[in-house]
């Protein structure tokens, strides 16, 4: 199978893996409210399911242009956006591991789907020298996080 076609099958079970998480948060329901005011469960007031009912679809839709319906391969610039993705999911395992001390394999697939996709493009265009210094850079940039 073609690694355009992957990401965006990838791209739309991220899209139901988010609908899922919402509905697990109680997101379609009366209990709104409960969720949304609960403690940690919003980025200035806006619920965390609302990022991913968001950024999935979007990222779908984005891959689906760049790659012309999976007919191109997969372009280097969707590293740009998915980057963004990457650092709002480690703004997440420090909620989850340090503030809350409890996560689930919702969030989990939430956040591996993401970076799943990043490796996709990364793998889709290794032959660039762009792809190896941009993993050179995110893996010194981990490291210097973890230590501060």
């Amino acid at each position: 199978m073609k690694v355009p076609i992957v990401f965006i099958l990838l791209s739309a079970a991220g899209v139901v893996e988010a609908v899922y998480h919402a509905w697990l948060e109680h997101a379609f329901t009366t209990n709104y409210s409960q969720v949304t005011f609960a403690p940690y469960s919003s980025f200035f007031g806006v619920p965390y399911w609302v990022f991913g009912v968001i950024w999935f679809p979007l990222v779908l839709i984005v891959g689906l242009w760049a790659t012309r319906l999976g007919r191109l391969s997969l372009r280097r610039e969707l590293l740009a956006l998915l980057s963004i993705g990457n650092v709002f999911t480690l703004y997440f395992w420090y909620l989850d591991l340090l503030v809350v001390r409890s996560f689930t394999a919702e969030y989990v697939g939430l956040y591996v789907t993401n970076y799943a996709l990043t490796g996709l493009v990364v793998a889709g265009n290794w032959s660039g020298a762009e792809m190896k210094d941009f993993v050179a850079g995110t893996v010194v940039g981990m490291v210097i996080g973890v230590f501060f």
